[in-house]
């Protein structure tokens, strides 16, 4: 078996990639069972509970660009920040693993002799789902209407039962002029793709709306049906000759009863 490096993983927070200023992660999964033991009951009894999860990043801290600081800072009161951590870096089809998150902690460490560090508890807001990059590119416009098809994966087919998600970050933006970008994840019974079909839409991105980078979150009902393949449409249009670099991570999760 292949062993993965640490130094190689990846580290999101919605539409920044911060995989250089961590130095240690830990993922902690848990679903505790609730005790519902009656009187009369002969042996403890006990159901499932619900799924909650951590993510400890240890990180440097960092003021200049990518502004690791400023960011963890403004985020002790934001809500539902989209973090994703890829083991194996963001490479294209490597899994990890996403969630939306609230920080819990965030300590500034310094120590003498040490560099100061920046690090950061991530408590779950809801389930996490693991997750796989089915789009890791970069896109430069060139004045006209280009359509990029990506690699195929097969990711099984996906019960009825369960919820589809897709996550899609957009973590630069470069170049000039006016240009669009739009996204969608199909699906498909083979990989030849004779006849896909849209499953999620994220829609259109402008170079104005992600001028700062942008990350779009879509859900919806898995097909339940025979596909198990699945790949992101790409399409860019408009007269400027902007670059968008773009990961798109996919997975599902049992739809809440």
């Amino acid at each position: 078996m292949a062993r993965v490096h640490a130094k190689s993983a990846g580290l999101l927070v919605d539409e920044f990639d911060f995989s250089g200023i961590s130095n240690a992660m830990t993922l902690s999964f848990a679903e505790t069972p609730a005790d519902v033991t009656a009187f009369a009951d002969t042996d403890m009894t006990y159901v499932q509970g619900k799924p909650t999860f951590t993510f400890d990043v240890n990180g440097l801290w960092s003021t200049s660009s990518p502004n690791y600081d400023g960011e963890m800072f403004t985020d002790l009161t934001a809500t539902a920040r989209r973090v994703g951590i890829y083991p194996g870096g963001l490479t294209q089809g490597n899994v990890g693993y996403e969630g939306p998150t609230l920080i819990s902690a965030s300590p500034r460490v310094s120590t003498v002799g040490d560099a100061i560090a920046c690090n950061v508890t991530w408590q779950g807001a809801s389930a996490p789902f693991r997750s796989q990059i089915i789009l890791a590119n970069t896109i430069t416009c060139n004045g006209s209407t280009v359509v990029v098809n990506g690699t195929g994966y097969n990711s099984g087919v996906i019960a009825a039962t369960n919820t589809i998600i897709g996550v899609w970050r957009m973590v630069e933006l470069g170049g000039s002029g006016t240009n669009t970008i739009a996204l969608e994840i199909q699906s498909e019974t083979n990989d030849t793709w004779g006849s896909p079909t849209t499953r999620i839409n994220f829609g259109t991105v402008t170079q104005s709306t992600g001028a700062n980078g942008t990350f779009i979150v879509t859900t919806a009902t898995a097909p339940g049906a025979s596909e198990s393949w699945w790949r992101v449409k790409l399409q860019s249009s408009g007269t400027g000759s902007r670059t968008f670099q773009n990961y798109v991570s996919f997975g599902y999760f049992v739809t809440p009863s």
